[in-house]
């Protein structure tokens, strides 16, 4: 006789680089017992397989977690976290360096509970996908976000300086280049030819791209915070994914 199964209940949350819902369940047993494995490791490439899998289990909806870009992932498994083992987290804040807002060495540590609902991606208003190249000749370029399995690629190799994957990073972050005449879709044009019009573009030009990924919205909570031990008053900025979990 079959077992009775037990219904999960869903969730909807929606992804912020594209406003699309995305319906989810809990975790289960199954996905807890996958992070759990992870996070005994201490190895960060089993921990980004292991939450890569368990979104990819947890998703309602068909998703392409590798097609992600990398905010959307953090900002999903957040909610994720907080749905399936309690939204309220507690933290350890200090005061930076030792040192309280008067100037005083106070390094005591104040439990703080955050809830993790309040958390959000939040997005630059300078931040713009189109970026003009050169007005004269009207040429540009529309970016799109690095994704999941492009960040995973990405780490400098022993045989690649850091400025060789930063190009490598940029070249496979064009969606399409555009002038007056014509718009040239990535997808048409080689790695090495995209490589080539990132490599013989000026400072001011390589510039205006580097600002793009300087300003990539990001997972990023800021509040207030008092000191239990001093009373002295903080503000507190934690951003990505581990200043939450680690």
């Amino acid at each position: 006789m079959a077992l009775p199964k037990i219904k999960s209940p869903i969730f909807e949350l929606t992804l912020p680089s594209n406003g699309v819902p995305v319906k989810y369940r809990p975790f289960l047993v199954k996905e807890q017992k996958l992070l759990l494995m992870a996070l005994e490791s201490e190895e960060p490439t089993e921990m980004f397989r292991a939450i890569k899998q368990i979104i990819n289990n947890c998703a309602v909806d068909d998703i392409e977690v590798d097609d992600m870009p990398m905010f959307d992932l953090e900002y999903f498994f957040l909610k994720l976290r907080a749905k399936s083992i309690g939204e309220i987290i507690d933290i350890q804040l200090r005061h930076p360096n030792g040192i309280n807002s008067d100037g005083v060495e106070c390094t005591h540590a104040t439990p703080t509970k955050l809830n993790l609902m309040d958390v959000d991606v939040i997005k630059d208003p300078k931040h713009n996908l189109k970026i003009m190249l050169d007005e004269e000749s009207k040429i540009g370029i529309v970016l799109k976000y690095p994704t999941v399995s492009l960040s995973a690629k990405t780490a400098v190799g022993k045989d690649q300086s850091q400025m060789d994957t930063i190009v490598d990073i940029v070249a496979n972050s064009i969606d399409y280049i555009f002038d007056a005449e014509a718009v040239y879709p990535a997808s048409e044009s080689s790695k090495a030819e995209l490589q080539t019009f990132v490599n013989d573009l000026n400072q001011e030009q390589f510039a205006k791209l580097t600002e793009f990924f300087n300003t990539i919205p990001k997972l990023k909570h800021t509040f207030d915070w008092k000191c239990s031990k001093c009373g002295c008053k903080e503000h507190v900025e934690l951003e990505g994914m581990t200043s939450f979990f680690g």
